[in-house]
């Protein structure tokens, strides 16, 4: 029985749509009282398929992770119980698309009583800082949303075109040594032309200026140096490494107050160091 009225349930649907082109065709100016009508009616139909057993029950998702609960259900703006055919998937679908975790969503109704989601997010890929600002960005460039603070487990980036040239940065560092890669803990994109890499930890960690040109080289060099003298672990402002066939230190300023971590003196406070292949000891 419940079969059947499901089935005249549809047939009266689908003839009143029909009816709806053929108004439109032959009609003419009795349009607007006859779509008044046809209005009418599908509110009847719709009604009518809630005495058929089509009406929401559940509701299904899947791919969420970080789309908290409350944006979903705001975003569908349906209430159990209502007519399932009076859902539009194709509005639930553009208001899913505006939470700021969702990249895309898929939105069908699965009949008698219910609804199934399917979500794809956008992945943090690091973090994004802008003065006081942080914004999380995937491996394109996207924006997601702004958090509070900075985030230990993803690196920081600085530079207002940084989002857009992280991913194949760390991308091409992490195929040269990745062991080096997974201690960067900021990159800022200076000029939009190279980066500076800041490794270990924000305070107290050793910034590496790269080369606009030739980062295969200089990381490889920077490898070599660590493997070699551990120089990521000396008392160390910066390691400049712009300069083709040079590697240029600068010794902390605060390093005058306390252990030197085994750096000799030297006469002023900006040391040049051979390349790796001739240099025995730093």
């Amino acid at each position: 029985m419940q079969r059947l009225r499901l089935r005249t349930v549809l047939a009266f649907t689908a003839l009143t749509a029909g009816g709806g082109v053929m108004t439109y065709a032959f009609a003419g100016p009795w349009v607007p009282k006859i779509t008044a009508m046809l209005d009418d009616a599908r509110i009847v139909v719709v009604d009518s398929t809630m005495l058929a057993g089509l009406n929401l029950q559940a509701l299904t998702v899947e791919g969420r992770n970080q789309t908290a609960r409350e944006d979903l259900l705001a975003a569908l703006d349906v209430e159990q119980g209502a007519p399932i055919l009076s859902i539009d998937v194709a509005d639930a679908r553009q208001a899913i698309e505006a939470l700021p975790w969702v990249k895309t969503a898929n939105v069908e109704r699965r009949l008698p009583d219910s609804v199934h989601v399917v979500l794809e997010e956008y992945e943090s890929y690091a973090l994004w800082q802008r003065g006081e600002r942080y914004t999380l960005v995937d491996n394109t460039g996207v924006e997601i949303v702004d958090v509070p603070g900075a985030d230990q487990s993803l690196p920081l980036i600085v530079g207002p075109d940084a989002p857009l040239h992280a991913a194949a940065f760390f991308n091409l560092v992490n195929t040269i040594n990745v062991d080096l890669a997974a201690r960067i803990v900021a990159a800022v994109r200076v000029s939009g032309r190279r980066w500076n890499v800041h490794f270990d930890n924000y305070e107290s960690g050793v910034a590496v200026l790269l080369p606009e040109d030739d980062v295969v080289l200089s990381w490889t060099r920077l490898a070599d140096l660590e493997r070699d003298y551990r120089i990521l672990e000396r008392d160390l402002a910066f390691i400049d490494l712009r300069m083709e066939g040079q590697v240029i230190v600068r010794i902390n300023p605060r390093a005058g107050d306390g252990p030197r971590n085994d750096i000799a003196p030297a006469a002023t406070s900006e040391t040049k160091l051979p390349d790796a292949d001739d240099q025995q000891e730093i």
